[in-house]
């Protein structure tokens, strides 16, 4: 279905104002910062967003702000922060635990080394 300019210019003025609200972290119940939850809001189709349909630019430049605002240490979405915190602090024991095997295995091959 062909949209006139009018119709393409309101779209993408609702999704500018739905990317500009995520990117300062109002994100709505059900949401998270990507691509999906602007279309949404906008009530526009996602798949429009890709290739070198209507919207694809739009998508270009969410994704350049977002990387911007996530090297600068600032996460907008506040859920996907979080998981960022936990895997880091989930790492530590992890690692801990790998050299814990490790070392286990380097005391039982060195006992069995022994008593050859």
């Amino acid at each position: 279905m062909t949209i006139s300019q009018a119709q393409r210019t309101e779209n993408e003025n609702r999704i500018r104002a739905a990317m500009d609200r995520l990117l300062r972290g109002e994100i709505p119940p059900g949401g998270k910062c990507d691509v999906k939850t602007p279309a949404r809001e906008a009530a526009v189709d996602r798949t429009a967003f890709y290739g070198t349909r209507a919207y694809a630019h739009l998508r270009a430049e969410f994704e350049r702000h977002l990387q911007a605002l996530q090297q600068g240490g600032d996460v907008p979405d506040l859920r996907e922060a979080q998981i960022t915190r936990l895997k880091a602090r989930n790492a530590k024991p992890n690692e801990r635990l790998a050299q814990s095997e490790r070392t286990i295995d380097e005391l039982t091959g060195f006992r069995i080394g022994t008593r050859s």
